[in-house]
């Protein structure tokens, strides 16, 4: 098609003409805000072959057309019998006379037309009006959202909220935590209350979590969990934590669970100079906050004592201010932690297909 000059919105034959840009931006906007509102995709549509215009203009609107229908969520289908409404396009021209030495100007007009196919009665048709077909581009769009917001509420029905976020099968997390070490050792010779000293250790944590929940009250988590741990500056490592969890989802909102849980932790050290014990005891709970239909964002606090003590090769110097010829130094600590988890878990293979939706 040979491109004219744009020299305006041309002249309307009915309907509506082109709006400022400031309205556009006003029905767009709430445009966009009733699609996000609503689910469509139950709305099958018919998009008819572009009719009248050139072939450029017709293979045009119908690739257009087609693939802005599919991309705000709708069902585009090719025989009218399997859709709920029928989409019709035409094109016509009329020329605007020239004034003084203006030449005169081609004007090209889309008709649109929605056909509810039920009944086949005409829902509504109105008409916009272009002189270059690639300006179009951005008014497609538009023109589909004001064509099938006359579409009845009747068949826009509000998205389902279903239980599914907190009902799969299997669940992946990731974490990243505040953990904080509390260290307590024997710094005399003979061991004894007043002997009894403490270390404080904050630090960061990271981890990855597979949980499997085979029932709907009942699940398992194995969390990998890696946190550096210093004691001074013969004694820094990664510890490495391994717990296997029992967690008891309670389910009292569709928009959050609490999960109790308690369990045993293997551990290890990246260090020979920091040795833990195998085991662990963890217990703590987990707050998930429904982030879509597939996972939660999860905030755990849990406990962790060490089952046996913490080796130290060399011997740790009690504290700094004991430094000296005199100085205090022990073999062994027994460690304490509090961990806060923050993170976010997805869901994948849905329990109980049929539920449809959550408890109030």
């Amino acid at each position: 098609m040979e491109k004219l000059k744009n020299k305006g919105p041309g002249r309307r034959r009915r309907g509506i003409r082109p709006p400022s840009n400031q309205l556009f931006m006003v029905l767009l906007f709430f445009s966009a805000c009733l699609l996000c509102a609503q689910s469509r995709d139950d709305i099958v549509i018919y998009l008819a072959p572009t009719t009248g215009g050139t072939p450029e203009q017709q293979y045009f609107f119908n690739e257009n057309f087609k693939m802005e229908l599919t991309g705000a969520n709708y069902a585009v289908v090719e025989n009218r019998n399997q859709a709920d409404y029928s989409m019709n396009l035409n094109i016509t021209q009329e020329v605007k006379d020239g004034e003084d030495d203006v030449a005169a100007e081609i004007i090209n007009v889309l008709s649109i037309s929605l056909v509810d196919n039920k009944d086949g009665h005409e829902i509504l048709e109105f008409s916009w009006a272009f002189t270059v077909l690639e300006d179009m581009y951005e008014w497609n769009l538009h023109l589909i959202y004001q064509a099938m917001a006359n579409v009845p509420l009747t068949k826009i029905t509000a998205a389902p909220d279903t239980n599914h976020w907190r009902n799969k099968w299997l669940y992946i997390a990731g974490y990243g935590s505040l953990n904080l070490n509390f260290g307590f050792y024997d710094s005399g010779n003979t061991v004894s209350y007043q002997n009894r000293e403490y270390t404080f250790y904050p630090g960061p944590l990271f981890g990855l979590g597979l949980e499997y929940q085979f029932l709907n009250f009942l699940s398992v988590e194995l969390d990998i969990l890696g946190a550096p741990y210093g004691i001074d500056a013969s004694h820094n490592a990664i510890i490495f934590g391994m717990p296997l969890l029992i967690k008891f989802p309670l389910k009292p909102s569709r928009h959050f669970m609490l999960e109790p849980c308690a369990g045993i932790q293997f551990n290890t050290s990246s260090q020979g100079s920091i040795i833990p014990p195998i085991l662990s005891w963890v217990g703590g709970f987990q707050y998930g906050i429904k982030a879509g239909e597939r996972g939660a964002i999860v905030f755990d606090i849990r406990a962790v004592g060490d089952i046996g003590s913490t080796k130290l090769s060399p011997p740790a110097q009690a504290g700094a201010h004991s430094a000296g010829p005199a100085s205090k130094t022990y073999s062994t600590i027994d460690r304490f932690q509090l961990q806060f988890l923050f993170g976010f878990k997805a869901g994948f293979y849905n329990r109980n297909k049929d539920a449809k939706t959550s408890p109030p």
